[in-house]
């Protein structure tokens, strides 16, 4: 009942111009994922598709856990 594990290719860019820290996760040639931004002590995550918004308390942990929402609920 398990799945076959598949390699997930994501790029993340920074986005400029804004009035804090935020960064846009895509999957080249494809879509986007979300976007994460910095909200001064935590980084506010928000898929594309569904809107949904996580939180999470450093930059990597939030790629993850958009990586692993959209893995199990997106894709």
């Amino acid at each position: 009942m398990s799945k076959r594990l598949n390699n997930i290719e994501v790029e993340v860019n920074e986005r400029k111009g804004l009035s804090h820290p935020a960064w846009e996760v895509v999957i080249p040639g494809k879509q986007t994922i979300g976007v994460i931004e910095n909200m001064s002590t935590r980084f506010r995550v928000t898929t594309s598709k569904d809107k949904h918004t996580l939180y999470s308390k450093s930059l990597e942990s939030a790629i993850n856990d958009l990586l692993s929402y959209f893995a199990l609920h997106e894709k």
